[in-house]
């Protein structure tokens, strides 16, 4: 298979409307709307209180994502072009780093309001899972983080790369991210809702199954035999550990 897709949706006007900008929308729309009728019902939270956390969440998920891009992958940018950060139709976003955003900024929010930041991170985790999906999607169209040279006769060939076949590692991801909404989902609905419980398994299983996948991404490694996201995917692993000790969630 040859990539050949366009990371342009349509235009308008003469400005171009790219995949990566719909998926953001549509996924700050789902997570308001989702997040809204997991929380509802804990009467800890109004509609317009709700509203300003997501809102929050959103801008400082994306600030510390492009913040993140670049200080654990790029760094070099930081000192070239420290504009790029802003750029974000470009592309290039860090989980690790959204997720240190938006959890500093819900841990401030929920201090102010006197609530249990897992309260919200709960909410928010499965609508995560879910726009983490349809953000892979972006990645493939817009033909970024590509994978390692399969080094057989299948494979991809990204033609702005060089005619090497290989991984589609953009789409692996995309199944990783199904299956770990699937997940929370079928947890949730089978289990009661422990708090903290949707949180460690989008932390913990992220952590787990980006780690597997780094093997074949085109990355670069830097310690121990290990790439710059493996070592952020232990990180994740880690504190989805201390979570599940502090909160016993395995006795519950």
């Amino acid at each position: 298979m040859i990539w050949a897709q366009d990371p342009i949706a349509f235009s308008i006007l003469s400005l171009d409307v790219r995949w990566y900008g719909i998926i953001y929308a549509l996924g700050f729309i789902f997570a308001e709307w989702y997040g809204w009728h997991r929380i509802k019902d804990s009467n800890k939270v109004t509609r317009k209180q709700w509203e300003s956390a997501i809102l929050g969440t959103f801008f400082f998920g994306v600030l510390g994502g492009r913040l993140g891009e670049f200080i654990f992958f790029s760094p070099e940018v930081l000192v070239s072009n420290p504009l790029e950060v802003l750029f974000i139709w470009h592309g290039g976003m860090a989980i690790q780093g959204g997720l240190i955003g938006a959890l500093i900024w819900l841990w401030h929010w929920s201090r102010k309001h006197k609530v249990s930041p897992l309260l919200l991170t709960d909410a928010l985790a499965l609508p995560l899972a879910i726009v983490l999906i349809f953000g892979r999607w972006a990645n493939w169209m817009n033909g970024e983080l590509w994978g390692r040279p399969t080094g057989t006769d299948w494979g991809v060939i990204f033609p702005h790369v060089d005619e090497l076949l290989r991984h589609p590692t953009q789409l692996y991801e995309v199944a990783k991210n199904t299956l770990l909404a699937s997940i929370i989902f079928l947890v949730e609905k089978k289990q009661s809702r422990t708090l903290g419980l949707a949180t460690t398994i989008l932390i913990g299983g992220y952590g787990i199954l980006r780690f597997i996948i780094e093997f074949y991404r085109d990355s670069d490694i830097i310690f121990l035999g290990l790439t710059t996201g493996q070592l952020l995917c232990l990180a994740m692993i880690a504190g989805a550990g201390v979570l599940v000790y502090k909160l016993n969630i395995w006795r519950k």
